[in-house]
C-alpha cells in the first residue's frame, strides 16, 4: 500500500492506494486560516502538522503495511523558525498580500524582472521573496532571532525527519532558486536579506526517509501543482493541466525553463529535467462559494448551487463576471484588483449570476493560457480539483477553450494521484497507466461563435487594469 498526503490551502488529505493503483480509502482534515489583518492569510504550523499526523493514522493505523508516505503541498509559503525548531510566525499563504507594495515597487524597478529571468516565479505578494523583504522591514526581531525559513512542507517534513530539505519543485516557488543551476540564487538571497544557510537544505523530489519503528518509508515529493499535471496525465506535448480548487492554475510541462518577457507566466521545476510552465489565478471555486455563501446564502450544496447555471444559456445573456474577489496573480498580477459583475439588468436572475461567475473563472484562465498556447498548440485539457467533479463546468471549459477536456476517474484529486505515480517510480513498482479510466468531454461547436464574442468583451474589461 502507498499513502499519498496532499497539504493543501483548504484541508489536508491523505489516500491510501493499493498495488494496483487503486483507493483504497482516504481522509481529510479542515484547515483554519486566520485573518488578522485585511488581506493576511495564515495558518498555525503545530495544527497544520497534527492534521497531518491524524489522517496518516486514519488511513493507514498498521504502518507495516505501508511501502511508502509520499508528500504533495501547496506552494509559496513561509514560516519562519528559531534554533529549535519552533515557529516564530504562522505560515504565510500563498494567498497573503501583505507584501503586495513590496512587489509592486520590485516590478517598477527592473529588479524585479532580472529576478523572474532567473527563477521563473512572477514577481508578487504571494512570492516567499516579498514576504521575506515583508518580514525584514516590519518584523525585525524576528527576522533577526530567525534560524531557518521553511515551507508547508519543509515544517511537517522537518517535524517527522528532523532534517531541514527542500524539493526542488517547491523550492522553485520561492522565488529564491535559480531554475536554470538548481541552486539557490544569490542576487535573490541578497536582495531578500537572508543566507543559504537560513533555507534548507535543496533534494530531488524522489528523495526519501528510511522507515522507523514508528513511521514507513517516507518520500518528499513534489508541489501540488506539478504534482497535478503527473496526476491528472498531461506531461507530453499538447496535453494542458487544469486545476480549479480554492484558486485555479493552467500548466503544461517543459524539458527546459522558459520565461516570458512579459512576466505573464511561471516556470517552476517539476524534477531535475523537467518544468511546469503556466499561470495561476486566486480566484477559483471560492469565487462561486461567495456566490453561494455570502450573497445567495443558499441552502443547496456546491454541485447542486453550479447546476442552476444549466437553465442559462452560454454567455449568461450577456452578463460577465470579473472575478477578481481576492486581488489576482496571472494575468494581472495586481493584489489590489476587484471583482465585479459587468452588463447586469433587471432582466438578469440568480440563475444567470451563477453561470456568469463560473464563465468568468474559465474566462480568465483563457487569457492566462494565451502565451502557453502562442509556445505550443492545446491538443487537450486534463481537468482536476474541485470544478472537475462537475460536469457543467467542465462543458463550459472545453467550450470556452474549444478543447476536448479528459477528466480522470481514479477517485481521488490529481496532486494526490499523482504523487502516488511519482511514488511507483521511486520504488521500481510496475507503472499502472497515468489515465486508468475517465472520460473525454468534447467542445459543443454551436457554442463557439458565441463563447468568443464573450471572451473579447472580457478581455476589454480587462484593459482598464
Amino acid at each position: 500500500m502507498l499513502i499519498s498526503i496532499d497539504i493543501g490551502t483548504t484541508n489536508v488529505k491523505a489516500v491510501a492506494w493499493n498495488d494496483e493503483g487503486h483507493v483504497v480509502t482516504a481522509a481529510e482534515r479542515a484547515s483554519t486560516t486566520l485573518t488578522p489583518e485585511y488581506g493576511w492569510s495564515e495558518q498555525e504550523p503545530d495544527r497544520v502538522f497534527r492534521h497531518t499526523q491524524e489522517v496518516l493514522e486514519a488511513v493507514a493505523p498498521k504502518k507495516n503495511k505501508v511501502r511508502a508516505v509520499v508528500f504533495s503541498a501547496a506552494m509559496h509559503g513561509l514560516v519562519a523558525l528559531d534554533k529549535a525548531g519552533r515557529p516564530l510566525t504562522n505560515f504565510l499563504l500563498w494567498s497573503d498580500l501583505r507584501a503586495d507594495s513590496i512587489a509592486k515597487q520590485l516590478r517598477q524597478d527592473g529588479r524585479g524582472m532580472e529576478i523572474y529571468r532567473r527563477t521563473g516565479v512572477p514577481i508578487h505578494a504571494m512570492s516567499p521573496l516579498c514576504k521575506l523583504i515583508w518580514l525584514r522591514k516590519n518584523q525585525p526581531a524576528v527576522f533577526q532571532n530567525t534560524h531557518k525559513f521553511l515551507g508547508i512542507k519543509e515544517f511537517v517534513w522537518h517535524r517527522l525527519t528532523d532534517r531541514y530539505e527542500s524539493d526542488l519543485s517547491l523550492a522553485s516557488a520561492t522565488g529564491l532558486l535559480n531554475i536554470w543551476t538548481n541552486n539557490w540564487d544569490e542576487d535573490a538571497l541578497r536582495l531578500a536579506g537572508i543566507s543559504a544557510e537560513q533555507l534548507p537544505q535543496l533534494v530531488s523530489p524522489s528523495a526519501t526517509f528510511p522507515a522507523t519503528d514508528m513511521l514507513p518509508m517516507l518520500i518528499i515529493g513534489a508541489s501540488d501543482g506539478a504534482l497535478a499535471n503527473i496526476g491528472s496525465g498531461a506531461t507530453a506535448p499538447g496535453q494542458v493541466a487544469v486545476t480549479i480548487g480554492t484558486s485555479a492554475a493552467i500548466r503544461m510541462v517543459a524539458h527546459e525553463p522558459l520565461v516570458d518577457e512579459k512576466m505573464r507566466t511561471f516556470c517552476y521545476r517539476l524534477d531535475e529535467g523537467r518544468c511546469i510552465v503556466g499561470g495561476a489565478s486566486n480566484n477559483g471555486t471560492n469565487a462561486l462559494e461567495w456566490l453561494r455563501r455570502h450573497i445567495m446564502q443558499s441552502e443547496l450544496d456546491a454541485d447542486a448551487f453550479a447546476n442552476q447555471a444549466l437553465s442559462i444559456q452560454p454567455g449568461s445573456d450577456g452578463l460577465l463576471f470579473l472575478p477578481y474577489l481576492h486581488g489576482e496573480r496571472a494575468p494581472l498580477y495586481d493584489a489590489a484588483a476587484l471583482g465585479s459583475f459587468q452588463g447586469l439588468s433587471a432582466r438578469h436572475t440568480y440563475n444567470n449570476m451563477v453561470r456568469a461567475v463560473m464563465e468568468g473563472v474559465l474566462f480568465n484562465l483563457k487569457i492566462i493560457a494565451e502565451p502557453l498556447e502562442a509556445r505550443q498548440p492545446t491538443l487537450t485539457l486534463h481537468a482536476g480539483g474541485g470544478f472537475s467533479k462537475n460536469q457543467a463546468w467542465v462543458q463550459m471549459l472545453a467550450d470556452i477553450f474549444q478543447k476536448p477536456v479528459w477528466v480522470n476517474d481514479e477517485g481521488a484529486d490529481a496532486s494526490a494521484s499523482g504523487a502516488m505515480h511519482l511514488a511507483r517510480v521511486i520504488l521500481g513498482m510496475e507503472q499502472s497507466p497515468e489515465q486508468k479510466g475517465g472520460v473525454m468531454v468534447v467542445p459543443n461547436l454551436d457554442h463557439k461563435a458565441l463563447y468568443e464574442q464573450s471572451l473579447r468583451k472580457f478581455s476589454g474589461l480587462l484593459r482598464g487594469y
